[in-house]
């Protein structure tokens, strides 16, 4: 189950300024990184796609306690991923976020802001299968 909200530009990645905000996420660590297009006139593409893994109880740092890095390398902590998917063509972008409703609720309670500026996101809502 994925949840997708969709909205414009500004207003989606202001969801990703408030994950970027906090230590509770990664890049895509454990997985394999997905080439992102150039961005700007003289390229022909204007789409970017941005994948985080959030973990809304725990800060990832250097300065982490032991054992909360060994349940962070070990896969002991809870991990929900996000996807960010900006259109520039069309001033349009998609959050989607697996798991379904179970995550976004976890989202919001880990993440400062993160509800607020979701409402503020959401043209369309679905949740799909897969």
């Amino acid at each position: 189950m994925k949840s997708e909200f969709t909205g414009n530009i500004v207003s989606v990645r202001a969801v990703e300024d408030c994950i970027r905000a906090t230590k509770k996420y990664t890049k895509g660590v454990f997985r394999k990184q997905v080439q992102h297009p150039i961005q700007g006139e003289d390229f022909p593409s204007k789409v970017l796609i941005e994948f985080y893994e959030v973990y809304p109880d725990v800060e990832v740092s250097w300065n982490m306690p032991v054992g909360k890095a060994l349940d962070w390398l070990w896969g002991d902590v809870a991990c929900i991923d996000v996807l960010f998917k900006y259109d520039y063509r069309v001033n349009k972008a998609e959050v989607v976020i697996k798991d379904g409703a179970v995550a976004v609720k976890k989202l919001a309670e880990g993440i400062p802001g993160f509800s607020l500026e979701l409402a503020k996101v959401v043209i369309s809502n679905r949740e799909i299968e897969g």
